[in-house]
């Protein structure tokens, strides 16, 4: 259940894993110490770290298995070093920058029709400012990555790989749509019986509503798989809106929402990351051919 609903807070376990990379534990009592940060929606996270472990996994696994030679497995080892050295060795103003690019990048995605693709048009209509630097740095890679992994994926990946791929995509989203689903439910119920209670009660009820959204855009969606991430994402605006209702009546503060809305960002986070580096890796088999 959505901790918007409860009284208590996170317990000292929840708190701790779900702190943002960066913080630097301090010796003894002492207070960590946080450095100073520019918002980056999760870009600078934990889960960059833990892409490239599994990368090196993989490489690892697969060199037992003998589905890749030695050198290839080093060769592998050694991107994800050089790869690590060069993330950890970035200021914040840096990271932010790096950020900022892969939205300009995913915007001009957008705005350019592949051709051949059969297309559906969607309306993206995002009420809330956090809900847009998401979707703009990893949906359009995601939209992309998704008919590339139709065309080319098998001989990108090869067949067995390939499977290992798609299963992990949609094991995630699922488990996305699913948290989402619940999110929207408990929120909307919520919403529903303190309403209630509040006019039972004499109180004035206010019901606020966005009249200018973050982004309001056409895309064209090239598969089932990006218009499921895409409804994903829509299904938490409204979950937002329900919050922006909470807030407003006095019922929960700002904090709570954005404890909320961190937490989806941070689930979000690691299928962005994966769909990037999996289009990276497609294009390297389309600018082949």
């Amino acid at each position: 259940m959505s901790a918007i609903t409860e009284e208590s807070k996170p317990d000292a376990a929840t708190e701790s894993a779900e702190k943002p990379a960066g913080v630097i534990p301090a010796a003894g009592n002492a207070t960590p110490v946080e450095p100073a940060s520019l918002v980056t929606d999760g870009a600078d996270g934990g889960e960059i770290e833990a892409e490239l472990q599994q990368m090196e996994e993989a490489a690892n696994t697969l060199q037992k298995e003998g589905m890749i030679s030695d050198s290839e497995a080093a060769e592998k080892r050694e991107q994800v070093a050089r790869t690590r050295k060069l993330f950890r060795e970035l200021s914040p103003a840096e990271r932010v920058a790096i950020v900022q690019r892969r939205r300009e990048i995913g915007r001009e995605l957008m705005n350019r029709q592949l051709s051949g693709a059969a297309v559906v048009q969607a309306t993206v209509r995002l009420n809330h400012t956090r809900l847009k630097p998401l979707f703009e740095q990893w949906w359009p890679y995601l939209n992309r990555m998704s008919i590339n992994l139709q065309r080319f994926g098998r001989s990108t990946f090869g067949t067995e790989d390939l499977g290992t791929v798609t299963a992990w995509f949609e094991k995630q989203v699922g488990e996305l749509e699913a948290y989402v689903e619940e999110q929207l439910n408990v929120a909307a119920g919520f919403r529903e019986k303190t309403e209630g209670r509040m006019k039972e009660q004499g109180d004035i009820v206010f019901a606020p509503t966005v009249t200018k959204p973050s982004l309001d855009i056409q895309v064209e969606a090239y598969s089932r798989f990006s218009m499921r991430v895409l409804s994903l994402l829509l299904k938490f605006d409204k979950v937002m809106d329900h919050f922006d209702f909470l807030v407003w009546n006095g019922v929960r503060d700002q904090s709570d929402v954005d404890e909320e809305t961190t937490r989806f960002l941070r689930k979000f986070h690691p299928v962005g990351v994966r769909g990037y580096m999996t289009h990276l890796r497609l294009m390297t088999t389309v600018r082949g051919r």
